[in-house]
């Protein structure tokens, strides 16, 4: 079975609701008289997730979509098998020596990190064993976590319920 992280757009919509209605705040007329603020639901899930800073209708769904992969990816945890764990394939692509060259708007960004956090939950929080799993430097697991905030909150949740310390940003 396909993790809900790697559908494509054609496979996850069809299990999502869009809602349109109408913008509020600063924005002038346009804002206050169309219907550009959009709510994406997951349905099977019930997560959601909303868009409104753009004027346009078309950015704030795809903002909407790249935040729902994101929220699933952060929110949802995959069962890993550590004793045959291999990276997947997909993950291969990304990773170069030891770093992972991905950023936020690449597609594999959130399935990456949803790997991430499996790990991290199933190796009882510890970056550096999830560093070792994949093949890469703890920094770089790091890094990919602090790099946007739900997945840094996220991975701080994962290591408050085994009551550990709070990753701390590296800056």
């Amino acid at each position: 079975m396909t993790s809900v992280r790697l559908l494509p757009d054609d496979a996850l919509l069809p299990d999502c609701r869009f809602d349109i209605s109408r913008g509020s705040g600063p924005g002038g007329q346009k804002r206050n008289k169309t219907s550009n603020a959009v709510r994406l639901t997951h349905l099977p899930t019930a997560i959601h997730v909303t868009a409104t800073e753009s004027r346009s209708l078309a950015e704030n769904k795809k903002r909407a979509v790249r935040r729902l992969r994101f929220k699933l990816a952060a929110d949802l945890r995959e069962p890993i098998d550590l004793a045959h764990f291999e990276p997947p394939d997909w993950f291969l692509t990304l990773r170069r020596q030891t770093r992972v060259e991905v950023s936020y708007r690449h597609p594999l960004f959130a399935p990456a990190l949803g790997l991430i956090l499996d790990l991290l939950q199933a190796l009882r929080g510890n970056p550096a064993a999830v560093a070792i799993n994949l093949g890469v430097s703890t920094s770089a697991i790091v890094k990919l976590l602090e790099e946007e905030p739900i997945f840094w909150v996220a991975a701080n949740r994962i290591r408050a319920d085994l009551a550990m310390p709070a990753l701390t940003h590296r800056r």
